[in-house]
């Protein structure tokens, strides 16, 4: 079954799903998708404070503010049940395929995906494609220092990351199309 892979990015209020909240999900695909059935290829919403704790250091990381997300943002449940949606519909008779720079992504919207979704982290399943580990691959790398950003080379690389979650979401799926068209 063909696959479309998805570059996603997340912003939060700490270090852990279940102590701090998720503030927001950027996503796009990677790669040039034609399926008619698509609307729109990006994914961008904030959450709603839901009960968990704040750490100021985050916030000050991706400048989102307690106050604009009790305004602005959307229920949780409501933005993960929008977010499986756009991914059904975007990948339409493919396989969704959860693609993110590191496990931290992963490690949230599985967490996300199973308390506020369908079971078993639907609609990727229980795995997701780390794209630091894809980098080590295709580079025939041997050591994992290798992928951090201050070690590729600068035409491996791809914008700014700013910490919006869909503008990073974005830089994150060029990357990887300039690797597979470097690399192979």
């Amino acid at each position: 079954m063909k696959e479309t892979w998805f570059s996603i990015d997340v912003e939060t209020s700490g270090s852990v799903p279940g102590l701090y909240d998720l503030v927001s999900i950027g996503a796009c695909v990677v790669g040039d998708v034609k399926t008619p059935a698509r609307k729109t290829p990006e994914f961008y919403m904030e959450l709603a404070p839901h009960g968990g704790l704040w750490n100021d250091e985050a916030g000050a990381v991706h400048g989102l503010t307690q106050e604009h997300l009790r305004e602005f943002g959307v229920d949780p449940k409501i933005v993960i049940t929008k977010f499986v949606d756009w991914v059904m519909e975007v990948a339409g008779d493919t396989r969704p395929v959860f693609g993110s720079w590191s496990t931290f992504d992963w490690m949230w919207m599985g967490y996300y995906l199973e308390k506020f979704g369908k079971r078993y982290t639907y609609p990727f399943g229980p795995s997701s494609l780390e794209f630091k580990s894809y980098y080590l691959g295709l580079t025939k790398g041997t050591e994992w220092r290798t992928t951090a950003k201050g070690r590729m080379p600068k035409e491996d690389l791809s914008g700014k990351h700013t910490h919006n979650a869909l503008a990073d979401a974005i830089e994150q799926a060029e990357m990887v199309e300039k690797w597979q068209a470097k690399y192979g």
